[in-house]
């Protein structure tokens, strides 16, 4: 098999309207874009997908609302989430 170069092209203002697939496949692209270490272009697309990847999970993600209460300092109890 000869060797081939495959290129992508991603429009990075529509990340929120990729599906979870389609997103998940970015990020390993962006990952392992063979640009140069600190490569602006490169570094800007692999944190805005990653941004988009930790947004998407934090809206599934129940927040901790009771880890501290007034009523723990004085009962010093630990509580661990």
């Amino acid at each position: 098999m000869a060797a081939i170069t495959i290129a992508f092209e991603v429009d990075s203002s529509r990340l929120g309207s990729y599906t979870d697939e389609h997103l998940a496949q970015l990020w390993h692209i962006g990952q392992a874009n063979p640009a140069p270490f600190g490569d602006a272009a490169a570094c800007n697309f692999a944190e805005l997908v990653g941004r988009e990847v930790i947004r998407r999970w934090l809206a599934q993600v129940s927040p901790a609302l009771w880890t501290h209460q007034a009523s723990h300092v004085a009962a010093k109890t630990e509580w661990r989430a």
